[in-house]
């Protein structure tokens, strides 16, 4: 397996990053940046010209992780050449099918099962509901096959999101990736850094991914009970504290992050499902926390890989993680770089929803506020 990276910015324009320059050698190749860039035409007829075989999977972030940092506004261009592993890719447009989980069902379905080692997801954030697009993946998949990934993100938390296979980023794209044989090694993990605090609270009315109340009492006057006159701004209050929902084995939080209220209808929009029953608290964490955490993430993505390490680590991050680290964002990178121990090639971006495991041999979940790392080897 065979990694070249490069960059695309408006001052440098194209800027090479690695020794390896792959050509019609590369048979995938990862697209993450801004919502302009991965719209713009001239752009990607750029990459394929670099490419003309590879499959170009695009998604566009809130920040793109590259060479040991975080970027703004630019193209982080990720090439791979397998020598033993095939890759299979497809695409659903929203559009086309009945709902999230029907966008999730009908890439299992449609994906060849047989030799999958794993799925990898990239998803338009915006128009999706991921709780329920990744039901629907795993609808038909067995439980033994990992699915990693994210779903789009953007600058702006109003804007559209964009990904595409082959094309410029679209919005309602779902792509999926899969990867076969027994020559691919994938490792993954995924760390929080954010801590419970407060009462628990039932859902007692919600919709999908709309929170209505907690305990039958206003979200927004659940929030102000506790943080009013902490913050000038409720919603600034709620991105500083999301929500954490009880995981299926009873220890752990999943985490939810707070896209934005109506006024309207009282209602608070959340970046993955929030079931009425289920029991939540609220969240804290701070710099230290979040940057250990990224560090433990990368660790843990390392431990199957014994004898040598990983030939590329996948990063998708959430963009409230931004929100708190803010000038410290450039130290969650390093913090991975420490962690996976070796001076691998690192890719990624900044989502509004993280895919993978919570742990080793459990179904993967939708997360929101963590570091998600995928690690890819492939062996001799």
């Amino acid at each position: 397996m065979l990694v070249e990276q490069r960059k695309w910015s408006k001052n440098e324009n194209w800027k090479i990053l690695s020794n390896h320059q792959l050509g019609d050698r590369a048979n995938l190749v990862f697209v993450f940046g801004s919502t302009t860039l991965v719209q713009d035409q001239k752009r990607f007829d750029e990459i394929r010209t670099l490419y003309p075989k590879a499959e170009i999977v695009v998604s566009s972030g809130s920040g793109e992780i590259l060479a040991g940092k975080v970027e703004q506004h630019t193209l982080n261009v990720t090439a791979i050449h397998f020598e033993k592993t095939q890759i299979k890719t497809l695409e659903i447009n929203l559009a086309d099918v009945k709902d999230s989980f029907d966008a999730g069902a009908h890439i299992s379905a449609q994906i060849e099962k047989d030799n999958l080692s794993n799925l990898l997801i990239f998803s338009d954030g915006k128009e999706i509901n991921g709780s329920h697009l990744l039901t629907g993946l795993q609808f038909n998949l067995s439980e033994s096959v990992p699915i990693t990934g994210g779903l789009a993100g953007s600058y702006d938390p109003f804007a559209a999101t964009y990904t595409g296979l082959n094309t410029i980023g679209k919005t309602g794209k779902v792509i999926g990736i899969g990867f076969y044989g027994s020559h691919i090694q994938i490792g993954y993990a995924s760390q929080s850094g954010w801590t419970p605090f407060g009462p628990e609270r039932f859902i007692t009315k919600s919709t999908n991914n709309i929170l209505f109340e907690l305990n039958e009492e206003p979200i927004l006057d659940f929030y102000k009970k506790y943080l009013e006159g902490l913050f000038v701004n409720i919603e600034e209050a709620i991105r500083m504290f999301p929500l954490g929902i009880k995981a299926e084995n009873g220890n752990e939080r999943i985490m939810r992050s707070f896209l934005s209220y109506n006024p309207e209808n009282g209602g608070a929009q959340f970046a993955g499902e929030m079931p009425e029953g289920i029991k939540v608290r609220m969240m804290r964490s701070n710099i230290n926390s979040l940057l250990d955490s990224a560090e433990e993430a990368a660790k843990n993505s390392v431990i199957p890989f014994k004898s040598s390490p990983p030939d590329l680590a996948l990063c998708v991050s959430c963009s409230g993680r931004q929100f708190i680290l803010q000038d410290w964002i450039d130290q969650e990178v390093e913090a991975i770089v420490l962690g996976l121990g070796s001076p691998i090639p690192v890719t990624g971006f900044y989502s509004y929803g993280e895919i993978a495991p919570q742990a080793k041999n459990q179904k993967s979940e939708l997360h929101n506020h963590t570091m998600t790392i995928t690690t890819f080897k492939e062996l001799a």
